[in-house]
């Protein structure tokens, strides 16, 4: 059901920004109008200023008042119907028992990709964690010395030949599960984005949810020099809404409270990853979202946590590479939020 509700939140935000053109199209044919009027001859092409697309009682009027008079309230009001007498807006496993991560285990997974400038210091900077007793270091494909300099500096190096960084993420999660005895596991990059000192804040939140994920929408955390500009930082808290309208709750506004969907520092149980493993498809760049969307799916108590970041060490190969990246990636989160 809030399947709908991301649907129709998506043409309302289209037909809004077509409006605003359309809107601009007029203003423009408008002054040019008076410009012929006020001074003929004045050589600037006549161009009609009626209005040519929301003419009153035209068909593309009527079809803005039926879905924002009539298809609009009515998704909302078929959503909260369906919350309320199937109680849809609740996850259907029950809380997780309370988990003592300092009794067990914590391994961290680095995901790398040809990322030897940076990933000696952040091994270094995460094994330096009293919690954590190994760190994973996925090759994914590297041409540099990022493995050797990651084993230099104690990291457990394996190699994942899938290029993506969803298959780098699959590739160190399966392996911090079947050859680890780890109770909780750190999935983290290897680019010095992320502090390891985070560490302490996120796990505690382990003792009562299945999932901590990051977030870099705390302005008083983010570093100058850090890929979070206006750009991506607007864009994950769009994409966090509609994650928030795929699992909607009239309660909290959604089922977890999220502002930042491509974070990709985040902590989970064993058990609860366990738990959806198998489930895990996306190799590409919109694994965040994909992993968070199969979390919930499966009925796991996520809760969100603001952290550090910081200024990338190396080139950005994720969407700080470009705007047009970005956007691309963007419409393919997008795309795993609607049709998931």
């Amino acid at each position: 059901m809030g399947r709908i509700l991301v649907l129709f939140f998506l043409v309302t935000v289209i037909m809004i920004i077509a409006g605003v053109f359309f809107a601009i199209d007029q203003l423009v044919r408008l002054a040019w109008h008076s410009i012929n009027v006020t001074f003929p001859g004045s050589g600037f092409p006549a161009l009609p200023y009626q209005p040519l697309y929301l003419q009153w009682g035209g068909p593309l009027y009527r079809v803005v008042v039926v879905f924002f008079a009539i298809a609009l309230p009515g998704a909302i009001i078929l959503q909260y119907l369906v919350d309320r007498f199937k109680g849809r807006a609740a996850p259907t496993a029950p809380l997780p028992a309370p988990l003592d991560v300092e009794k067990g285990p914590i391994v961290a997974v680095l995901t790398a990709y040809n990322d030897e400038l940076s990933i000696g210091l952040a091994v270094k900077e995460f094994r330096s964690r009293p919690e954590i007793s190994e760190v994973i270091v996925i090759d994914n494909n590297c041409v540099d010395g990022t493995a050797k300099v990651a084993r230099e500096h104690g990291a457990t190096v394996i190699q994942e030949s899938q290029q993506g960084y969803g298959h780098a993420c699959m590739a160190g999660l399966r392996y911090a599960l079947e050859r680890t005895p780890a109770v909780a596991i750190v999935l983290a990059e290897g680019d010095m984005t992320f502090f390891g000192n985070d560490i302490a804040k996120v796990l505690p939140y382990l003792h009562d949810v299945d999932m901590v994920v990051g977030t870099r929408a705390t302005r008083t955390l983010t570093r100058p020099g850090s890929q979070m500009d206006w750009f991506l930082s607007w864009g994950n808290l769009f994409l966090a809404f509609l994650i928030r309208l795929r699992f909607w709750d009239w309660t909290f506004l959604g089922r977890v409270g999220l502002t930042d969907v491509g974070c990709t520092f985040r902590a989970i149980r064993r058990d609860a990853l366990q738990r959806i493993i198998g489930k895990l498809d996306e190799g590409g760049d919109s694994f965040s979202p994909h992993m968070i969307l199969t979390a919930l799916r499966e009925g796991l108590w996520l809760v969100e946590a603001p952290i550090q970041f910081r200024e990338r060490v190396g080139v950005s190969k994720g969407a700080g590479k470009g705007r047009r990246r970005a956007l691309r990636i963007g419409l393919e989160m997008i795309g795993q939020i609607a049709f998931f």
